[in-house]
């Protein structure tokens, strides 16, 4: 994997979880929070 390579999926992977974050923060309900986090995990596996 060339440097710029992994620079790019470090970068995503950041990206997206600031984006998770977000979007945990400004959900109000938990089980928004619960759907949110499911949907984060199936992705990350």
């Amino acid at each position: 994997m060339s440097m710029i390579e992994r620079i790019r999926t470090r970068r995503d992977a950041t990206r997206r979880a600031r984006a998770i974050e977000h979007a945990l923060r400004s959900a109000n309900s938990p089980a928004v929070r619960e759907e949110i986090l499911a949907i984060a995990q199936r992705h990350l596996s």
